[in-house]
């Protein structure tokens, strides 16, 4: 698997992201910030690691595995991609992956809290409100402090 296997899987779900992004909330022009690449096997996260180690360095290492900061952006239907996370696999996540998506935060958790798709994520740094549809193999996620600032 090269960079354009990697390119192909991460368009995909930055593609699929936008439209339920768009089936649920009016942030029709709101910029990727960041990828999430889930897993499906410990083959597939080796593959996908070898390839992006190449392409990127990691800034962020972490136990679900790690955020990286590619040389060459990803060029997206949502913009310009520089952060990806390739995830270790995880029998519990039946998604593909997930993007984050720039917006005014609060004024999107003040519109949107109440509707059932939505689901209030709280971590230690900051808190999001994650989109899902079972319809969907992605997710939709507004952080309230960006990836690229906690990194």
């Amino acid at each position: 698997m090269g960079r354009v296997n990697l390119e192909k899987v991460v368009k995909y779900i930055v593609d699929e992201s936008v439209k339920l992004k768009n089936k649920y909330t009016d942030e029709i022009n709101a910029k990727v910030e960041f990828g999430d690449v889930f897993t499906r096997d410990e083959g597939e996260y080796q593959q996908l690691t070898d390839v992006i180690n190449k392409l990127g360095t990691i800034v962020y290492p972490g136990p679900s595995g790690n955020i990286y900061s590619l040389k060459k952006s990803i060029e997206t239907v949502a913009g310009n991609l520089y952060l990806v996370k390739i995830r270790k696999p995880d029998n519990k996540l039946h998604f593909r992956g997930d993007a984050d998506f720039d917006t005014d935060y609060q004024k999107l958790k003040q519109k949107y809290h109440n509707n059932s798709h939505f689901e209030l994520i709280v971590r230690g740094k900051f808190e999001m409100l994650r989109l899902s549809d079972s319809s969907f193999d992605v997710m939709s996620c507004f952080s309230s402090i960006p990836v690229r600032k906690w990194i």
